[in-house]
């Protein structure tokens, strides 16, 4: 554990979605791509080749799980999974829904700009209310 880790000190348990052995799924604060998550290891490594094969396996059955979760509550055209680490060297994953057109949540209307590219630098934290309804949605499709 790292003491000046995002990760390692995460304490907004009100954004995961749920818990592994390994690992924690949980919503991104910004959800300008409706359903946005991230799946980080409990443990403190930085790099990919650090994973047990035990460990990479539950990554595959959430990413897995979550792809189900999505299409059965906002059906994505496509699905971004992503490990960067630049901001916080923790590893952790970014698992992004896209989509060709808007969907709409919670009388909110989510549209992906850059549907087909790249996905932009762009951070829009959401209310602790509007993530709340969003997770407990999600959860419901789990």
């Amino acid at each position: 554990m790292n003491k000046n880790c995002k990760w390692c000190n995460f304490k907004d348990d009100y954004l995961v979605i749920k818990g592994y052995k390994y690992w924690k799924l949980s919503l991104a604060e910004s959800q300008f791509l409706i359903g946005w998550s991230h799946a980080f290891l409990k443990r403190h490594v930085c790099f990919f080749e650090e994973l047990t094969d035990e460990e990479l396996i539950e990554l595959k059955q959430i990413v897995k799980e979550l792809k189900q979760a999505l299409k059965n509550a906002f059906n994505p055209d496509w699905f971004n999974v992503m490990q960067l680490g630049n901001m916080t060297p923790h590893l952790h994953f970014q698992l992004v829904p896209r989509y060709k057109d808007k969907r709409t949540f919670d009388g909110k209307t989510f549209t992906d700009d850059n549907w087909g590219k790249m996905i932009p630098s762009r951070w829009e934290p959401e209310s602790k209310e509007f993530l709340v309804k969003l997770r407990k949605y999600i959860e419901q499709y789990l």
